[in-house]
C-alpha cells in the first residue's frame, strides 16, 4: 500500500525532471569552438546579401517617399517578414541542435531492438540520430549539415530553419513586387527627360535598385523548389539524410499523418507557428529521442510491412 502511495508522486516528480530537461534542452545554444569560429565566413556572406538587399529596397526605393500612404503600408508588411527573418537566422545560428543525453542507451531495460554506436562521441544513438563530420558530434534528428547558418539542422532548430525559408521568400517576393515598377520610372525618366539633375547619382542608384531586383528574382527562383522539397519532407516526416536512402515512394516508418507530422516540429499550437522562438506552446513535440512509429508500416528494424 505504501509503495502504491508513492506510485503518483514519483511519477509527478519524474515527469518535472522530464519536463526541466526538455526546457534546458531547447534553450541550449551552440558554444563557439574553434569550428564554429571559422565558419562564420558564411554568415557574414549571407548578411551582407541581405542588408545589400534591404538597404536598396528600403533607402533607395521606399525611403524618399516614406509617410505616403503606400509606403507606410509597404515597409510595415516588409519589416513584419524582414524582422521574423532576422529572427529565425540567429536561432539557426544559435540553437543546438539536439546532443544525445548523457548514458543514454545504457541502460537497455526491456527493449530488445539494436543499437547504434558512434566510435567518435562513445555514445550510443537513438533513432534518426547521426554523426556530422564538421561539427563533430552526434546530431538528434539530422537534417543536413547548412554551412550558411553555420550549424547542424536537427531536432530543436529545424522549425527555425523552415521559418528562415519562409521568411527570406516572402521577404525577397515583397521586394520583387514593390520595385520593378520603380526601376522601370527610373530608366524611363533617365533615358527620355533630359532635365534630370545629377543623371550619375540617379543612374547609380537606378543600377543598385536594379542589382537588388535581380539578385532578388534569382534568389526567388532558388529557392521555390527548395522550400517545396523541405514542406514535403516534414509533411511527410522524413529527413534529407533519410530521403538519400529511402526506396521509391516508401512512406516513412515515423509518419503519423501530415497534421502530426508538421506538428513535431512547429509544436502543437498552431497560432504560433510563424514564431522564431521556443515556447512551451510552440516548441517541437519529443524530445527527439524516443519516436512513435506508424504500427501497421513496420514489424520490427528491418522488416516493413506493405503500405497502401
Amino acid at each position: 500500500p505504501f509503495a502504491q502511495a508513492q506510485g503518483p508522486k514519483a511519477q509527478r516528480r519524474k515527469f518535472v525532471r522530464w519536463r526541466s530537461a526538455a526546457l534546458a534542452a531547447m534553450l541550449r545554444t551552440r558554444p563557439f569552438t574553434t569550428q564554429r569560429i571559422y565558419g562564420m565566413g558564411f554568415i557574414v556572406i549571407v548578411l551582407m546579401i541581405i542588408l545589400g538587399i534591404h538597404s536598396c529596397f528600403v533607402f533607395i526605393n521606399w525611403f524618399p517617399k516614406l509617410w505616403r500612404g503606400d509606403a507606410v503600408l509597404v515597409l510595415m508588411l516588409y519589416h513584419v517578414f524582414f524582422f521574423n527573418l532576422l529572427a529565425s537566422f540567429y536561432q539557426c545560428i544559435m540553437t543546438d541542435p539536439g546532443v544525445v543525453p548523457p548514458n543514454w542507451g545504457f541502460y537497455m531495460g526491456d527493449e530488445t531492438k539494436r543499437r547504434r554506436y558512434c566510435k567518435m562521441c562513445n555514445v550510443w544513438k537513438p533513432d534518426r540520430t547521426h554523426h556530422c563530420s564538421i561539427c563533430n558530434r552526434c546530431i538528434l534528428n539530422m537534417d543536413h549539415h547548412c554551412p550558411w547558418i553555420n550549424n547542424c539542422v536537427g531536432f530543436y532548430n529545424r522549425k527555425f530553419f523552415i521559418q528562415l525559408l519562409v521568411y527570406v521568400y516572402l521577404s525577397l517576393l515583397v521586394v520583387v513586387l514593390f520595385s520593378v515598377f520603380e526601376i522601370y520610372y527610373r530608366f524611363a525618366r533617365l533615358t527620355g527627360d533630359p532635365t534630370v539633375k545629377n543623371k550619375t547619382v540617379e543612374w547609380i542608384l537606378a543600377l543598385l535598385l536594379s542589382g537588388a531586383f535581380l539578385m532578388s528574382t534569382l534568389l526567388l527562383c532558388t529557392l521555390t523548389n527548395f522550400i517545396k522539397f523541405h514542406m514535403k519532407l516534414v509533411l511527410e516526416n522524413y529527413t534529407t539524410i533519410e530521403n538519400l536512402e529511402r526506396e521509391e515512394s516508401a512512406a516513412s516508418k515515423f509518419d503519423i499523418g501530415r497534421r502530426r507530422n508538421w506538428e513535431q516540429v512547429f509544436g502543437n499550437n498552431s497560432y504560433l507557428w510563424w514564431l522564431p522562438m521556443h515556447t512551451q506552446a510552440s516548441r517541437p513535440i519529443g524530445d527527439g529521442v524516443r519516436w512513435r512509429v506508424h504500427y501497421t508500416r513496420i514489424i520490427d528494424e528491418d522488416e516493413e510491412l506493405p503500405h497502401e
